[in-house]
């Protein structure tokens, strides 16, 4: 193919009528409705889904409180303490970008969960936007509008739309950097191929998982081959300058976490050996993204479009096997790795739509009965709801001498958020059940005991002054029964009792108890221990510092 060639996806441009404006266009009214409909209950609930939902409020907090404090003279000594009051931060384990977004929502809307979602709520609606741009440079233009109303009100989308977790901003930020590398490849435009850049280093500054952008882009350069881009020094500049600034940080996480490539490649990617159950993994678990009716309709339009029309529909079939090739060779499974594929799979089941009713007014009747199948199924559609943690966040945080207290949970990072949020003057301390056990459960569980005696765990709350304990009914690791074992002893009182409830079964038979320490206690001047697992040392920290008195403080 001679680079004066056009190929399809470089030649295909959007659809005339702009010059009426962003509120004449349907994307408009596309934005409206899914702003609304994510936002619905935006402002109940707490912090708690998959575990990881907690780590990413806690250091959007942690960003939130650098922008206030400005720890320049030593950030070293802010993180370390930061992170011995509040053990619950997500860094160096994810990127640091969609955090720092986070903090400015929380610095302007005050601390809550609705702040922090209403910042993945900008996302969604970018990954919306760029979406539909993106689907109408491939084909008609009611194809971007349907595909663009029908793949965010999906379930398994919809609940990460209304969640604090990194998949929607990785997939908004990826979505933006494919829109301006096609604008780049019609225009031949600096801006563009800048644009792209600084949305791809804002993706892998935001998640592991833009790891398919690269990929994808490669592979679509090799399909369309427009050499002629090769030869501007935009193109370079903006890719190294694009590296500078991503490559840093993920050599940092890489020598500071005891787990990092490892995740990706395991053991020299061994995992491999076992395709049997290795590559049909996301297939499978295509089910639970978009149900089987899509997973039939948009599976057997990507074969149509294979077998009848490979050229015409390359972009977006070298989508779908980019991102299946670059997931299944991960030794990390999960179903929300390759949400990316989601708008691609529908757009394709609407191809197919195209050709079973093409030239009838019955294919009218038959996206009216989606959309509104979509639209039904989203508003009767709630994302795992769970309160009562701050409760006891609230309550504990106006007794006296809480400056240090105890938790015991899975719900150690809502709690530390709520303790946070009441204590303005970050007097307080949160310390955690790792203190007696701690774990690692990236990659392979493993444990490490810190204390093992009653004795030994009645004296940790002696030596660092720790008069209330909040500990949850369930114990998720039995070697934390020697606490609970202390707690019951005479040594403790219970004070009070807080209800977990949620939306779901989840937080069946589950509560709060709030004991207080009977004995004297004699806060150390020696220097205390963190332990660490899942970075490469331990923490160390002057509880004498920073509790007690507001913080930071010279």
């Amino acid at each position: 193919m001679s680079e004066t060639t056009s190929s399809p996806e470089i030649a295909a441009s959007p659809p005339s009528g702009r010059s009426g404006g962003l509120f004449r266009e349907p994307l408009f009214l596309i934005l409206a409705l899914h702003g609304a409909i994510i936002a619905l209950h935006i402002q109940r609930g707490e912090f708690h889904y998959e575990g990881d939902e907690m780590r990413h409020a806690v250091t959007g907090m942690f960003f939130r409180d650098v922008l206030v404090d400005m720890p320049w003279r030593d950030p070293l000594r802010y993180v370390n303490e930061y992170y011995a009051k509040y053990p619950a931060l997500g860094l160096p384990h994810w990127p640091p970008l969609f955090y720092l977004i986070e903090g400015i929502y929380f610095l302007v809307f005050g601390f809550s969960p609705w702040a922090s979602r209403l910042c993945v709520l900008s996302f969604a609606l970018l990954g919306v936007y760029c979406w539909y741009r993106i689907a109408e440079r491939q084909g008609p233009r009611r194809l971007a509008i349907l595909s663009s109303l029908i793949f965010p009100l999906l379930p398994f989308i919809l609940v990460f739309e209304r969640v604090t977790m990194l998949e929607i901003p990785m997939m908004a930020l990826s979505l933006a950097a494919i829109l301006f590398w096609l604008k780049f490849l019609e225009s031949d435009c600096a801006r563009d191929v800048w644009l792209m850049a600084l949305f791809s280093a804002m993706a892998f500054l935001t998640s592991q998982k833009a790891l398919f952008l690269p990929v994808f882009l490669g592979v679509h350069f090799l399909m369309v081959r427009p050499w002629r881009v090769l030869r501007r020094v935009h193109l370079w500049a903006a890719l190294l300058v694009s590296g500078l600034a991503v490559v840093p940080w993920y050599l940092m996480s890489f020598d500071t976490l005891s787990l990092s490539y490892e995740r990706v490649a395991g053991q020299s990617f061994h995992h491999l050996y076992h395709w049997q159950t290795e590559l049909p993994f996301y297939p499978q678990r295509l089910f639970h993204q978009v149900g089987i009716f899509w997973v039939i309709l948009g599976g057997a339009g990507i074969v149509w479009a294979l077998v009848r029309q490979p050229r015409k529909y390359g972009f977006f079939l070298a989508w779908v096997v980019s991102c299946y090739a670059v997931f299944a060779a991960i030794q990390e499974k999960d179903t929300r790795h390759t949400m990316i594929w989601v708008p691609a799979v529908i757009y394709f089941g609407l191809i197919l739509l195209e050709e079973l009713f093409a030239g009838r007014r019955w294919v009218y009747v038959a996206y009216g009965a989606l959309l509104l199948q979509a639209l039904l199924v989203a508003l009767n559609t709630d994302r795992p709801r769970l309160w009562g943690v701050e409760a006891a966040a609230r309550y504990v945080t106006s007794l006296p001498e809480s400056d240090l207290v105890y938790y015991q949970g899975t719900l150690n990072g809502d709690f530390i958020f709520y303790v946070r949020k009441f204590d303005p003057e970050k007097e307080k301390m949160v310390a955690r059940e790792k203190q007696v056990v701690a774990t690692k459960i990236l990659g392979e569980f493993g444990k490490r005991e810190i204390l093992t005696t009653p004795a030994q765990v009645l004296d940790f709350f002696q030596s660092w002054g720790i008069r209330y304990a909040v500990v949850e009914n369930h114990d998720f690791l039995p070697e934390l029964a020697v606490v609970r074992k202390v707690l019951n002893s005479d040594a403790f009182e219970k004070v009070q009792t807080f209800t977990v409830e949620a939306n779901d079964n989840k937080a069946e038979g589950r509560w709060l108890t709030v004991y207080r320490y009977r004995g004297p206690i004699k806060r150390t001047i020696q220097t205390v221990t963190l332990p660490m697992m899942t970075i490469r040392r331990d923490i160390t920290a002057d509880v004498n510092r920073i509790v007690g008195r507001p913080w930071p403080n010279n």
